[in-house]
């Protein structure tokens, strides 16, 4: 099992990182967090890993933070929710708040994330109210704040550089929406972000337009 990966960041791209390590270059599949948090290659960078065996094909996942891989882990074990929707859920929102939503039994907070519909945010309620509170401890949340409803602090993700246009709408082709609505999330969340808004920043934005707009 390859819990963790330490080497040189070969490339990366949203959704997507490649490693080498030992003379080895592994391709990983990242979240939206990941990918912002990464150096610019090539750097060295250390991230947790989560392999999936399937008989058609092997797949690796990386993370920078263990609370990002607990958040896919739990996502991953409730019934329907695959890989690739799970990396879609904590892209849209940061485990933090993922976290939240499911201690306050926010469904609008989950239900308006591509792919995810009012059943399937109830069914992630009902199977991880266990789980819930250990992700929230992980992710610093006191009572307090649950209960006010504020945003927990941002994560350590290091610098991005100045995202363009064309970056943010990319990123959000990789998370399953239009090339209409990549375009257009983009374009609204650049003007309310300004010309001093990092890609993160105009990701994050993006990402909220279309939850609201589902």
């Amino acid at each position: 099992m390859i819990t963790h990966l330490k080497g040189r960041l070969v490339s990366k791209k949203p959704g997507q990182a490649v490693v080498e390590a030992g003379g080895l270059g592994y391709e990983l599949a990242v979240p939206l967090g990941t990918f912002l948090g990464l150096p610019e290659p090539p750097a060295e960078v250390a991230l947790f890993t989560k392999l999936l065996i399937r008989e058609e094909s092997w797949d690796l996942y990386g993370f920078l933070t263990s609370l990002e891989r607990e958040s896919f882990l739990a996502l991953t074990a409730v019934n329907r929710v695959g890989p690739k929707l799970a990396l879609t859920i904590i892209s849209a929102l940061e485990p933090g708040e993922l976290a939240r939503a499911l201690m306050t039994r926010d469904l609008s907070a989950i239900a308006g994330i591509k792919g995810i519909g009012a059943k399937t945010a109830e069914r992630l309620m009902v199977e991880l109210k266990d789980k819930a509170p250990r992700l929230a401890a992980l992710a610093g949340l006191n009572q307090e704040e649950l209960k006010m409803g504020a945003s927990p602090p941002e994560a350590a993700l290091g610098a991005s550089p100045p995202g363009e246009e064309d970056e943010a709408v990319s990123a959000l082709l990789n998370l399953g929406y239009t090339p209409a609505e990549a375009r257009q999330a983009a374009r609204l969340a650049r003007s309310e972000s300004g010309p001093e808004g990092d890609l993160g920043q105009v990701l994050r934005l993006a990402l909220k337009t279309l939850t609201r707009v589902k």
